[in-house]
């Protein structure tokens, strides 16, 4: 069988979804930079495959697959035969499924304001008010996961999923930069636990940047 190729760069989050999932499965690969200062992303051959050209994107054997949701659970669906991150029951992958929308559509916009204010845009630059306005936004959808995680360990059931993949990536940079944080018990507990998972901190414990 030929090795999964996956292109990305190691800072994105989107790319670190997918990261993570092949540490969980023990998945092969090989990845090659692209993405910002790498390049690649934008050029024709790149744009043949992906014509969003953007981040992750992989080929398994000659089937190109790009949105890295998608990815994680197409991964999961291949290799992932006890369930182990993607539970057999359909109820659970639903669930699963949910979550990875609403981190698109609700927990992610405000995060990537936050993340790109404070950590890529130089402070003579930054938008106080957006980034207030952002992080008011954050604190509402950690409210959300705060409940959720009130019911369940993890946030799509009693057990780690891909739900907490994505969420856990938001987590990391909430955690990260300088901003007044209220308390979120729920949430500290669960965070202090995804994070000694091996994919977490081989992927997502550098200095952001």
């Amino acid at each position: 069988m030929d090795e999964l190729i996956l292109w990305g760069r190691l800072n994105s989050i989107n790319v670190q979804k997918v990261l993570w999932t092949n540490e969980e499965l023990a998945i092969p690969f090989q990845r090659i930079d692209a993405g910002l200062q790498f390049g690649v992303n934008k050029s024709a051959d790149y744009l043949q495959k992906n014509p969003n050209g953007l981040v992750p994107m992989i080929d398994d054997n000659g089937f190109i697959l790009w949105e890295s949701h998608t990815i994680m659970r197409y991964l999961a669906k291949k290799h992932d035969t006890s369930g182990q991150v993607f539970p057999t029951d359909p109820l659970i992958q639903a669930k699963i499924e949910q979550w990875h929308d609403w981190y698109n559509t609700v927990c992610w916009p405000p995060m990537r304001t936050l993340f790109w204010g404070y950590v890529r845009t130089p402070l003579a630059e930054r938008n106080p008010q957006e980034l207030e306005n952002a992080r008011q936004l954050m604190i509402k959808v950690l409210t959300i996961l705060e409940e959720q995680l009130g019911k369940f360990k993890y946030v799509a059931c009693d057990q780690f999923t891909l739900a907490d993949i994505p969420v856990a990536l938001v987590a990391y940079r909430w955690f990260n930069i300088p901003i007044e944080r209220p308390s979120f018990p729920n949430v500290d507990r669960w965070y202090q636990e995804v994070k000694q998972r091996p994919g977490f901190i081989k992927y997502s414990s550098d200095p952001l940047n």
